[in-house]
């Protein structure tokens, strides 16, 4: 699993990753349980983030989706600031397994960490 300093030196990677998709349309468009999930065999892998919030942590997840499986790429610790934010802003949100979007804050800190 990478961290902020591997990820930062992967641009291949970087570019691949979609800042509109939230873990929720990854997941139910990719989920094999899902009615209909036959209609989408042909989706192409995706490559997000999302904020975990997952038994207490906050941290901010790159995942690899394709229509099979599911790959943690990365693990990077936000601010603790914006980690309070995104859970309070979260708190009660419906959600897959304690996988929230990213809100504008944390994704305006993480796209000038990597320096997109």
């Amino acid at each position: 699993m990478m961290n902020l300093a591997e990820l930062k030196a992967r641009p291949d990677l970087l570019a691949k990753i979609d800042w509109e998709i939230t873990p929720r349309q990854a997941f139910e468009a990719y989920q094999l349980r899902s009615p209909g999930n036959y209609n989408y065999r042909d989706l192409k892998e995706v490559f997000y983030f999302y904020f975990s919030s997952w038994r207490g942590e906050a941290k901010v997840v790159l995942v690899r989706r394709d229509y099979k499986e599911s790959e943690t790429l990365a693990e990077i610790d936000p601010p603790q600031d914006l980690a309070k934010a995104a859970l309070q802003a979260g708190a009660g949100a419906d959600m897959p397994r304690g996988q929230l979007p990213l809100n504008h804050d944390l994704k305006k800190w993480l796209t000038s960490v990597l320096d997109m």
